[in-house]
């Protein structure tokens, strides 16, 4: 009779696993047929979620066949390892390990997806200097040269006494100097830049997002007074002038976990119109502005209309940015 209770218990532990590992795969897959995996993570990373499902369903698969040869009291072979694999007996245990699995499971099936907005961007910090990263690894990797000596000063080397003729026919030499300097870190972006200055209007599209900002705030003095446009959610900070609203959205790496929150500051006369986390579309002449006591970019709005939320509220970096 003992034996007999055993053997349940063994077949329930396997049921309650196929059940909980089942239910997993089951959900990804519900995401995916809905076309909410996106909610989530960066679309590069749904290929290998997918295959995960797969996984999923096999182990659940097997848990199941355990469960059964465990019902019909077929016993499993010995792998004389020296240890016992008969599943816990405590209640308590059972209860806590897969009260870890089974209750976030029934949250999300009973909850509706949504997305972050400015409730994250509060928590996170809206990011208005999207070239700061890209500055902070030029500073790294070009360090201020150390101010020269006055024994430097008055005995100048050959080098610098008699410039060469190839020094000489350099565009720095000449004052030639190009509209987008560069090095190695932001070569691709000068590249970019040329490309943008010559539109007549900037639109700020969902695919190069990221790559758009940054270019626009690297060189943010250049791009002054360009026409920009751009979308996504209204968001205020404390502080802020009543005729002033960040237009942000947020950009995943590789899941929401690490999204974080990018944006442009807008000055309009009726801001108070729009409320947090409505979608709108701008058009605008692009400036600067000191906020927070730092340099950022900013928009006197001269065309304003409400659009949907988009369909993937999300951008994501263009891995072809630069190729």
């Amino acid at each position: 009779m003992k034996n007999q209770s055993s053997e349940r218990a063994l077949a329930a532990h396997h049921l309650i696993r196929a059940l909980i590992l089942g239910g997993i795969a089951f959900y990804i897959i519900h995401l995916n047929n809905g076309d909410r995996l996106t909610l989530y993570m960066a679309p590069r990373m749904i290929i290998y979620v997918k295959i995960a499902a797969l996984a999923l369903y096999a182990v659940a698969a097997v848990q199941l066949y355990h469960a059964v040869r465990a019902f019909t009291k077929q016993a499993e072979p010995a792998c004389d390892c020296g240890h016992d694999h008969a599943a816990s007996a405590s209640p308590l245990k059972n209860t806590l390990v897969y009260g870890l699995f089974v209750v976030p499971l029934v949250v999300l099936f009973a909850t509706s997806d949504t997305t972050i907005g400015s409730a994250m961007a509060a928590n996170k910090g809206m990011n208005l200097s999207t070239s700061s990263a890209i500055k902070k690894q030029d500073t790294a990797a070009h360090p201020p040269e150390a101010a020269p000596t006055a024994a430097n000063e008055a005995q100048p080397s050959p080098e610098t006494a008699a410039p060469s003729s190839a020094d000489k026919a350099s565009p720095a030499a000449n004052g030639d100097q190009p509209r987008f300097p560069s090095d190695p870190f932001t070569e691709m972006y000068a590249k970019f830049a040329e490309k943008l200055y010559d539109e007549p209007v900037i639109e700020v599209k969902e695919k190069d997002y990221i790559e758009t900002l940054t270019t626009l705030d690297l060189y943010l003095d250049q791009f002054v007074g360009k026409q920009v446009s751009i979308g996504g959610f209204v968001y205020r900070e404390e502080g802020m002038k009543a005729s002033q609203f960040i237009l942000g959205r947020f950009a995943v790496q590789c899941c929401t976990a690490d999204a974080l929150p990018y944006g442009v500051i807008a000055d309009y006369p009726r801001a108070s119109d729009y409320g947090k986390d409505e979608w709108i579309k701008i058009t605008g002449v692009l400036g600067k502005t000191e906020y927070k006591g730092v340099t950022v970019m900013k928009l006197e709005v001269a065309k304003i209309q409400k659009i949907e939320a988009a369909a993937d509220p999300y951008v994501y970096p263009d891995m072809d940015f630069g190729i």
